[in-house]
């Protein structure tokens, strides 16, 4: 099995993901309202994780949330940026990319999964 993130290149995250031959992924319940907060505010401007009172834990040598409800480990397989002639419909990437700051693509097979159910 494998996962596809799209990271814009100027995310903070971006720099961790490629440090890594590997990659989590968290997912939360509901409850969680702080991940909007989390969505909108950048690590690099302040220490965010810290501000929602989460918790950094590592699983595998590898990054994750102690109150992440299951977590994806994945190994990178693929590495890639979007590209505008691919886009069949203009407008798309007119509306989403008006600055050319197009997403990197990671395929990451899932190694592992963990569950804090």
């Amino acid at each position: 099995d494998v996962a596809i993130i799209f990271i814009r290149p100027q995310r903070y995250t971006k720099e961790f993901v490629d440090e890594s031959d590997t990659f989590t992924l968290s997912f939360f319940d509901d409850k969680h309202k702080e991940l909007s907060y989390l969505g909108t505010k950048s690590g690099k401007d302040e220490d965010k994780i810290s501000n929602v009172n989460f918790h950094i834990e590592m699983v595998d040598g590898n990054p994750t949330f102690k109150e992440a409800k299951e977590v994806f480990i994945c190994k990178k397989i693929y590495v890639g940026k979007l590209e505008k002639e691919h886009f069949l419909l203009p407008e798309i990437y007119e509306k989403n990319y008006p600055l050319n700051d197009l997403h990197y693509v990671y395929i990451g097979e899932i190694t592992d999964v963990y569950s804090n159910k």
